[in-house]
């Protein structure tokens, strides 16, 4: 708590406000806008100031993002503090049809505009920031719930606000939404991660699966480390892999997508003997392979949904600005004009303990 009132008078000062006494402040730390009808739902997740622990939701309805949130402030007669906002969540109402709740965010001086934003389907809307009122509240749960998959799985991928607003205005790049659901687990409702969510340009839903996810986030250089499940002598492997990087290179009309990593063996059931320098060479293979065709199915994705969500087209845009005309050109209609390789190049670091 008193980190919180130490960040919220320092921001207090630096954008020199008149003095307002903390307890008068309304601090919304998460957001879901909703867009039906010509008009704005919102459910705003606010912290009461006097007791960090303590959580109250409202639900407001306006024909602005302001209108809403003037009526926050009116039901809980405080006056509203949104540089705390840690979340904002999108249904694909509002995603599809009503682009401009982003101006709000973007006018405001007190916004920091450094929250991430989520997908979240219909049925769970009514639920997604209700279900932790009793912890810290959903808003941080969702922000910790993403920190934790980015650092361990690399399923899912953040969307910064700054980010989603940069491919929104660029050419040749689309947003990308990490995916909220409920769960229930043991009688208990929790929030989980599943899926990525994308609109193409005829505003159909385009979903990659939590294995999608985990070479989306190789290709965009989304991803710190991962393991995966390799199929070998009708048997598996699995490795561990680290240090990712990927690079593009548009060359000869070519669009290159070079991936490079280091692994480690951490579960072995294939026949192959590790003790051989051939063998640990065809498990590089066979791994490069794997991951080669993971990649190579994204990109049948992206083409074949006509959504760039990988940025194939601002990459040559910013290198080869006379390919295309992408102010006169729908450049996702061209994608399958594009001949796109891929290169894997994966170091075997570890074998660990284990031989055959």
């Amino acid at each position: 708590m008193k980190k919180l009132i130490i960040v919220i008078f320092s921001i207090l000062i630096l954008y020199g406000c008149d003095y307002i006494e903390i307890n008068n402040l309304v601090i919304i730390s998460g957001m879901l806008i909703d867009y039906k009808d010509n008009n704005y739902y919102i459910t705003s997740q606010i912290i009461e100031n006097e007791n960090e622990t303590k959580i109250k939701v409202y639900k407001t309805k306006g024909v602005s993002i302001e209108e809403c949130l003037t009526e926050l402030s009116k039901l809980s007669n405080k006056d509203l503090f949104i540089s705390h906002l840690k979340v904002i969540i999108l249904t694909e109402s509002t995603i599809k049809n009503k682009n401009d709740y982003q101006d709000y965010f973007l006018r405001d001086s007190k916004s920091k505009m450094n929250f991430y934003v989520y997908y979240v389907d219909d049925k769970y809307k009514d639920e997604v920031l209700n279900i932790y009122k009793d912890n810290k509240g959903s808003a941080l749960y969702i922000k910790d719930l993403m920190e934790f998959n980015n650092k361990i799985f690399s399923s899912s991928t953040p969307l910064s606000f700054l980010d989603l607003i940069y491919k929104q205005k660029e050419y040749g790049i689309d947003e990308i939404y990490p995916n909220l659901v409920v769960k229930e687990n043991n009688g208990e409702k929790v929030l989980y991660l599943q899926n990525i969510i994308g609109f193409n340009q005829n505003k159909e839903k385009i979903i990659l699966d939590d294995k999608d996810g985990i070479f989306y986030n190789m290709i965009t250089n989304n991803i710190q480390k991962t393991s995966i499940n390799i199929p070998c002598d009708n048997k598996d492997f699995t490795i561990s892999l680290n240090d990712i990087k990927t690079s593009y290179k548009w060359n000869n009309n070519i669009f290159n997508i070079n991936v490079k990593t280091n692994g480690k063996l951490s579960s072995y059931e294939c026949s192959y003997n590790l003790d051989s320098v051939n063998s640990t060479k065809k498990i590089s293979s066979i791994v490069n392979t794997f991951i080669k065709r993971n990649i190579n199915d994204i990109v049948k994705i992206s083409v074949n949904n006509k959504i760039d969500f990988i940025g194939i087209g601002n990459y040559i845009y910013r290198h080869d600005t006379d390919y295309f005309n992408f102010k006169n050109n729908n450049w996702n209609n061209k994608l399958d004009k594009i001949k796109i390789k891929v290169n894997v190049d994966t170091t075997i670091t570890s074998i660990g303990e284990m031989r055959k």
